[in-house]
């Protein structure tokens, strides 16, 4: 072959291969581009649906508190005026442990979301850990002496704390602080035959913003700290200002109900022949405890839950899938909670 054919030819493969490689890279880039768009446009389509649901208060408005299944499923509150407010009975009705709970299957119905899993976890903005340091017996009575650390995002906050200790159906107070590295402690004393029954609920307010409102609850019985209600005995659920309790016991008697927020402690009032209880509506920004006392086979026993039911984690687990998380600053009654939604893969 004469040098200039081959010259010729070498040139024509040089072109040849660099076309490819253009055109393979321009496949590439616009594959990618393709990939960017569509994962843009999921993370978009998701986020709407997202704050439709923090932002909506669904159909019925009142589905929280009439204990029905909802047509279209939204959280808000549905006479609110405040931005990110959520409705206290919808949040608490996500909560397995309310016997009027939302299920999963008619949660993802009323979302109109039979294609893409929802997760929604709800939890305090500041969290509070206790922890028994002492303990000093004199005479019939005994302290105890707890350390309480607060923190936000794991970074420590100053507070004012306000504690209560129920020990056989007495009550007492007791206030503290945590300072600026999130450390206090409070002291507390029990009648000794009082000790084998007895919780601490602890209230802790951040020092810049009210809204910023926790509990913890630690069973000193125990020696331990509760992140939710046993419900040996009871299973209480709060909705709509009521609390309806359902028990196993064949001989059950509730000698006491209380209620108590970060600055007040009420009783509960009985509505007459029910097995429910009015829950009084407190001027406090503050989640609310409940605790009802009394005796089961003659044993001295007492149950607790929240209001709203929070921490709570509802719908799918995500095990081994796609999960697509959404973050959000709400309130619930005036005070500051986080919200997580999550998705999963989007299913054509």
């Amino acid at each position: 072959m004469p040098s200039t054919s081959i010259d010729t030819f070498f040139a024509c493969t040089i072109i040849v291969t660099a076309a490819l490689i253009a055109t393979a890279f321009l496949c590439s880039t616009m594959q990618t581009s393709i990939n960017d768009t569509q994962n843009i446009n999921k993370e978009s389509y998701l986020q709407s649906i997202a704050d439709y649901i923090i932002t909506n208060p669904g159909t019925p408005v009142n589905w929280g508190n009439s204990g029905s299944v909802p047509a279209d499923f939204g959280l808000a509150a549905g006479s609110s005026t405040i931005p990110y407010e959520l409705d206290i009975d919808k949040i608490t009705r996500l909560n397995s442990q309310n016997t009027c709970s939302l299920s999963y299957f008619n949660m993802a119905i009323a979302a109109k979301l039979s294609n893409i899993a929802l997760g929604i976890t709800v939890s305090q903005v500041m969290s509070i850990n206790i922890e028994q340091t002492n303990k000093t017996s004199t005479g019939d009575d005994t302290s105890f002496t707890f350390s309480i650390l607060t923190s936000i995002n794991s970074e420590p906050t100053s507070t004012s704390l306000n504690c209560y200790v129920i020990a056989n159906n007495n009550l007492n107070t007791v206030t503290g602080s945590t300072s600026d590295v999130g450390v206090g402690y409070v002291t507390v004393q029990i009648l000794g035959a009082a000790t084998n029954n007895s919780m601490l609920i602890v209230f802790a307010r951040a020092s810049f913003d009210d809204r910023i409102t926790s509990y913890a609850i630690y069973n000193i019985q125990n020696s331990s700290q509760e992140s939710s209600p046993s419900n040996d005995v009871l299973t209480l659920s709060p909705l709509n200002y009521t609390l309806s309790y359902t028990t196993n016991s064949t001989d059950l008697t509730i000698q006491n109900g209380y209620v108590f927020t970060y600055a007040c402690q009420q009783n509960l009032t009985l509505i007459q022949d029910t097995t429910q209880y009015q829950i009084p509506r407190i001027l406090d920004t503050s989640p609310y405890i409940i605790v009802l006392c009394g005796f089961n086979n003659g044993a001295y026993f007492q149950e607790w839950t929240s209001y709203p039911q929070v921490p709570l984690t509802a719908g799918s687990s995500f095990e081994g899938e796609e999960q697509n998380v959404f973050s959000y600053l709400v309130t619930i009654n005036g005070v500051l909670y986080n919200v997580n939604l999550s998705f999963g893969d989007v299913v054509p």
